[in-house]
């Protein structure tokens, strides 16, 4: 390994990095590294670089290499550009009002609708619904039933990740399309169909693994898309998020900024981050409940389904963290 010189380890300069794993429901643990950054009066902000496995493209090791052996910062992994921009926007105090939530449900159809049901009795008005526990024949009624719980109050959305074909999610899609549907999101396997489909499914389609596998440039390929979901921690930061998001508010795009599992830390920046967007949408920040722990003095309150941005970070638990 090459040991940088003092010169060479610039970029470096007033960052301490930390490392943290953290329990998870279901038995799992979520590591990261967190980046504590330092100004000269004293001021300090924090960011998240949090690789999620199997949907990341580096790991959680080569984000570690990265910031023992890189002379540069030039080039850094996703995870860590999205941390070192949390870090930096700490220090901003542009931040909107309060923005809203939706809810994450997974699993069979019995566990969405008791989750989908505690959801709505907390103020939440957008659910996602993951469809891998759900049958094609299911979901219509599914949906259904969880709008009348809600009074009509809820809007719906619905990710496969890419696990439909064309022809399925069609046949869904017409089944939903008088029930309160914002969009479908990333539902085809085959990705060379995803612009057909935009422009016959009579539901909304919304973008997702597509954005980290095209340039800004070609977004306008897919004009007619309901919506742009942005993930920092993979698509490699809040310029290049951000810069996805003006494109999709120019080409009538939602934008929906999502989690992937960061902690506390993580998910702040990326509230912050969904109260500065144009058209933005309810945010998908509902992984943060799936974490038992935090490496936050006191856990964000996202109960209700509400983001509220503070002026300042959160107080981070030292005692949480392993030095790096």
């Amino acid at each position: 390994m090459n040991i940088p010189t003092r010169a060479e380890a610039a970029w470096r300069a007033g960052m301490d990095f930390f490392r943290y794993a953290l329990p998870m429901t279901g038995g799992a643990m979520r590591e990261g590294i967190l980046v504590r950054l330092q100004k000269a009066d004293g001021a300090i902000g924090w960011g998240d670089a949090a690789p999620l496995p199997g949907w990341s493209r580096e790991t959680l090791e080569a984000v570690h290499e990265f910031i023992k052996s890189s002379p540069s910062d030039a080039a850094a992994p996703a995870s860590l550009v999205f941390a070192f921009e949390s870090a930096r926007s700490s220090f901003s105090e542009k931040f909107a009002s309060a923005i809203p939530l939706n809810a994450l449900l997974e699993g069979a159809p019995q566990e969405i609708l008791e989750r989908g049901q505690a959801a709505i009795s907390n103020g939440c008005e957008c659910l996602k619904l993951k469809t891998a526990g759900v049958s094609l024949d299911e979901l219509p009624s599914l949906i259904a039933t969880l709008a009348d719980l809600s009074n009509a109050r809820c809007r719906f959305r619905i990710d496969p990740n890419r696990a439909w074909d064309f022809d399925s999610t069609l046949r869904v899609a017409e089944a939903v399309r008088k029930l309160p549907v914002d969009y479908i999101e990333e539902p085809v396997g085959d990705v060379s169909m995803l612009r057909e489909l935009i422009k016959t499914c009579p539901v909304g389609i919304a973008l997702d693994e597509t954005l980290r596998e095209i340039t800004l440039g070609k977004l306008p390929l897919y004009k007619g898309a309901a919506a742009v979901v942005l993930k920092p921690t993979l698509m490699g930061g809040l310029k290049i998020c951000s810069d996805f998001a003006q494109a999709g508010a120019a080409l009538g795009m939602v934008s929906v900024v999502s989690a992937c599992y960061e902690s506390g830390v993580g998910v702040h920046a990326l509230g912050c981050f969904a109260s500065t967007l144009p058209r933005a949408g309810a945010a998908g920040l509902d992984t943060y409940s799936r974490l038992e722990n935090d490496v936050l003095c006191e856990r964000l309150d996202l109960r209700d389904f509400q983001f509220r941005p503070k002026p300042f970070p959160p107080d981070v638990d030292l005692s949480k963290l392993h030095p790096l």
